[in-house]
C-alpha cells in the first residue's frame, strides 16, 4: 500500500538528510486519521509529493505509534530514511493537505 504526502521543499530536505547521520534510520510522520491497510503489504511506501511532482517514496514499518494525549495528530506513521527511492519520471501532483490513498500505481515497480 503507498500512503502519499505533499511536503514542503524544507521538510523533505530534512528527511532525506537524516539519512546521512550516523545511527539514524527512522523518521516519523504524524497524521490525523489512522490510515487503514498498513502492514498488509511488504512494500507499504510513504510516496512523497513536492512542488506540484511526486518524487520518491520510503518503506513504512508495519507499526504506527499512537499518542492519545495529542488530539490533533494521535497517529506517527514510522519510516526508514536509508530506503528512500528517488523517482526518475515524475509525474506531476496537485498539492494536497493530509495524506492521499491516491498515488499513481506506475511510480514504483
Amino acid at each position: 500500500m503507498n500512503i502519499g504526502v505533499y511536503w514542503s521543499t524544507a521538510v523533505l530536505a530534512h528527511k532525506r538528510e537524516r539519512r546521512d547521520q550516523p545511527g539514524v534510520i527512522e523518521e516519523v510522520w504524524n497524521c490525523r486519521r489512522l490510515p487503514q491497510g498498513l502492514g498488509r503489504d511488504p512494500c507499504d511506501r510513504l510516496v512523497v509529493a513536492c512542488n506540484g511532482y511526486w518524487c520518491g517514496g520510503f518503506s513504512l514499518a508495519p507499526e504506527i505509534l499512537y499518542s492519545p494525549d495529542d488530539p490533533a495528530c494521535p497517529y506517527t506513521l514510522i519510516f526508514d530514511v536509508k530506503s528512500w527511492v528517488e523517482l526518475i519520471e515524475a509525474p506531476p501532483c496537485k498539492r494536497f493537505r493530509g495524506w492521499t490513498y491516491k498515488v499513481p500505481d506506475s511510480l514504483f515497480p
